[in-house]
């Protein structure tokens, strides 16, 4: 019996542990996503681009996260939005502002 307790206990938590990756790499999956599209728009040199992918990463981490409220959420897109300004050159800020679809979806902004 106690065999059979510790086996159900080892799979249960063997389960978790792989759905805890598998987010994790959605996550980057949707970080990689939106870096491989802001560098299309803007052509961003190979030393931003692992830094708009962290900042991306970051972003679904907080907007995947039930437990924060939509407060804090907005105020991510805010942050993000500011890091984008501050990082780009106002050319390439004009092109990726020319696709607002884009530019919402990377700052985590909701379209209705």
């Amino acid at each position: 019996m106690k065999k059979l307790l510790l086996s159900f206990a080892f799979c249960m938590m063997a389960t978790l542990s792989m759905s805890a990756q598998d987010k994790e790499l959605s996550l980057q999956a949707k970080a990689k996503n939106d870096m491989v599209a802001l560098a299309q728009v803007v052509n961003l040199p190979e030393n931003q681009r692992e830094d708009f992918f962290r900042l991306f990463e970051m972003k679904y981490e907080v907007m995947d996260n039930k437990e924060l409220s939509a407060e804090r959420k907005l105020e991510m897109s805010r942050v993000i939005e500011a890091k984008i300004r501050g990082t780009l050159s106002p050319q390439q800020m004009a092109q990726l502002e020319a696709n607002p679809e884009l530019l919402n979806r990377l700052i985590g902004k909701k379209i209705k």
